[in-house]
């Protein structure tokens, strides 16, 4: 019938650049633990009245974080010449656990685009100018996409366990004089930008007379395109048991 080679002529009134979908991001080649934002964003040149089974990549080698989109109103763009409306539909920090290449497979989609052709219908009033309006599904798939990823330097010192960024390290010390059998703790905060996400408390050595309990951690971080932010605080308690004189020695962190 006609509305079958309607629907077939609507499918191709629809370009094979008028939808697409690219999955980018802005490092090919980091360390491990260096922060990746990829974006996943749609490309339109038609209208689009929505979208229906997305498949989104796992990100196999990575520790994912989603983001919260910044800006999710469609924008103007160019890309390989043409003019496109385009939207990030998703963004994610993702910091690489492994060296080596890893891979982010595709993500696909199948949006649902709207067409509007003349019909052989010959004019009506109530139809206006004889046109008519098909939704038309085109499943739109992003190419893989490689990162490099590369080991850290070698020759760290011991206190290195995988810190990568910027940070500044802040210690509360306990009272230089305490009672025998009495409670007091050591407390280490680490602030800055990074893999703030995965730091581990910093090794607090103690004369073999002082019982360190389980070390308490509290964090505030918050993560956007411009990597993590924030801080953890580690808090050591202790009861320092015999009288005497003890050096605590001071405690290290180091980060790449």
């Amino acid at each position: 019938g006609a509305a079958a080679s309607g629907a077939h002529s609507s499918d191709k009134a629809i370009g094979a650049n008028d939808l697409l979908m690219r999955m980018t991001v802005n490092k090919t080649d980091v360390f491990k633990g260096e922060p990746v934002v990829a974006s996943l964003k749609l490309y339109k040149r038609v209208s689009l009245l929505g979208s229906e089974g997305a498949k989104f990549p796992s990100f196999n080698g990575f520790w994912t974080q989603e983001l919260d989109s910044e800006n999710n109103m469609w924008q103007r763009e160019t890309y390989d010449g043409r003019i496109y409306e385009t939207l990030v539909v998703r963004e994610y920090l993702l910091y690489p656990q492994q060296a080596g290449v890893l891979t982010i497979e595709p993500a696909d989609i199948t949006a649902i685009a709207q067409v509007i052709m003349r019909s052989s219908r010959a004019f009506d009033p109530f139809f206006g100018g004889g046109s008519e309006v098909y939704n038309v599904p085109r499943k739109l798939t992003t190419g893989a996409v490689r990162v490099t990823v590369k080991e850290l330097p070698t020759g760290a010192p011991a206190s290195f366990t995988g810190a990568v960024g910027s940070f500044t390290m802040d210690t509360q010390l306990p009272a230089t004089e305490l009672k025998a059998n009495s409670a007091a703790s050591y407390t280490v905060r680490i602030s800055g930008t990074g893999n703030i996400t995965f730091l581990e408390a910093p090794k607090l050595n103690l004369p073999s007379s002082f019982e360190l309990y389980d070390v308490r951690s509290t964090e505030n971080i918050n993560s956007t395109t411009a990597g993590t932010t924030g801080y953890r605080q580690f808090e050591y308690p202790f009861i320092a048991r015999a009288e005497g004189e003890y050096d605590v020695p001071p405690i290290e962190f180091t980060f790449f």
